[in-house]
């Protein structure tokens, strides 16, 4: 497995397969128009199964997209926070870091205020 395929978001790796890959390695060696035209099929077949990790009649192992569901808001954030940062160059995932530590002490800040334990 390539770094890139290792590094895929969640809804990348559910709606990808290898049926895709082999049309998407395709077209590069096609003509213009045939590249056009494979690249939107390509695409549309990518929201249609999109739009079926979605659907609530459908039986369809999305799980890992209903991962956080039960955590709170903070929690959610800070877990996207962290995947979005394997995506980011060095200076990005600093910023994301950043952002972290200080939701990390206003939490912290805010546990203390309403324990009484620190009014300003």
């Amino acid at each position: 497995m390539s770094d890139e395929t290792a590094r895929q978001p969640i809804l990348d790796t559910l709606i990808q397969s290898r049926d895709l890959q082999i049309l998407k390695a395709m077209v590069p060696y096609l003509d213009s128009t045939r590249q056009r035209g494979l690249s939107l099929m390509i695409r549309l077949i990518e929201l249609q199964k999109t739009m079926q990790l979605f659907d609530p009649e459908a039986k369809t192992e999305t799980a890992e997209l209903h991962t956080c569901e039960n955590e709170s808001p903070t929690d959610r954030t800070l877990h996207m926070l962290q995947a979005i940062k394997e995506f980011c160059t060095p200076q990005e995932a600093d910023n994301i870091d950043n952002m972290i530590h200080t939701m990390d002490m206003l939490s912290s800040y805010e546990t203390l205020r309403t324990e009484g334990m620190f009014d300003l």
